[in-house]
């Protein structure tokens, strides 16, 4: 496998996206269930991908380190970030999934152009927006309203709310250690401070993926490689189940399934 101009040498069956197989937690939780048409082709297409590499990240974190660990790790780990990411836009602003999937199923679509709407980090998961622009202007021009994830209006309209409904829900379960990060929310920093660590996994991992480093003093070990797989999984996983309490989302999980979901990745990624 070839990832920013580097042979990996991993096993193709380690990663297998093309053999159907029932969604693993981790996909089920960003991607939610029941989808139809064309969503569903866009979700279930981000879900094989989520899987694949989460299930290769979790091996990653639960092993001793190999090559193969140092060199393919953040790759996987950033598939998880991108494409979680991708689903949860998806699923909160549904118009966007459904444009790129109808758009690249189309002739004339070509996979080696790039096309100016294409998904892009910036600009759909983390906004353009001046820290100090104001949430409601006159002067505000609906187009340039940023829908990015982690956008102002996106904080007011979808999370904030969502993660006040879910730790209504997650205090009326019993107490559990699986938990405990869940309930420490505070629902006016959490998007800003998801943003900021995004962004901040996206740079390290990019690193990981390009080959930036130019002196091997830099060069990724274990602590790191695991750290930032750690930590991807619980920024997407934090975020996953507060989107099945978003009321408008598309292909929510019930509360119960989607708090079994995020139990079962923390038992896996403690």
């Amino acid at each position: 496998m070839t990832v920013g101009g580097r042979l990996f040498a991993c096993n193709p069956a380690s990663v297998n996206l093309g053999e159907y197989k029932p969604m693993n937690d981790t996909a089920l939780l960003l991607c939610g269930d029941r989808s139809e048409g064309t969503a569903k082709i866009a979700l279930d297409q981000l879900a094989s991908s989520i899987q694949g590499f989460s299930d290769r990240a979790v091996q990653f974190l639960a092993n001793d380190i190999t090559d193969e660990a140092l060199n393919f790790g953040p790759f996987c780990a950033r598939v998880l970030l991108e494409n979680g990411c991708a689903a949860l836009v998806g699923r909160l602003d549904s118009f966007r999934m459904l444009y790129l999937s109808e758009f690249q199923a189309q002739p004339e679509y070509e996979p080696g152009k790039r096309a100016k709407s294409a998904f892009a980090w910036s600009g759909d998961v983390i906004p353009d927006e001046k820290s100090h622009q104001a949430l409601w202007s006159v002067d505000h021009d609906l187009p340039r309203i940023s829908r990015a994830l982690f956008s102002k209006h996106f904080d007011h309209f979808f999370w904030k709310p969502a993660l006040n409904r879910m730790l209504d829900y997650v205090s009326t379960l019993e107490q559990d250690p699986l938990l405990a990060d869940v309930v420490n929310i505070d629902p006016d920093r959490f998007i800003n401070e998801a943003r900021g660590r995004s962004a901040q996994l996206y740079s390290t991992l990019s690193k990981g993926v390009h080959w930036e480093f130019f002196t091997s003093a830099l060069l990724f070990d274990e602590a790191t490689i695991k750290s930032a797989i750690r930590d991807t999984f619980l920024l997407v996983a934090n975020l996953g189940l507060t989107s099945h309490f978003v009321h408008t989302a598309y292909a929510s999980l019930d509360p119960v399934k989607a708090v079994s979901c995020y139990k079962a990745i923390r038992r896996l990624v403690p």
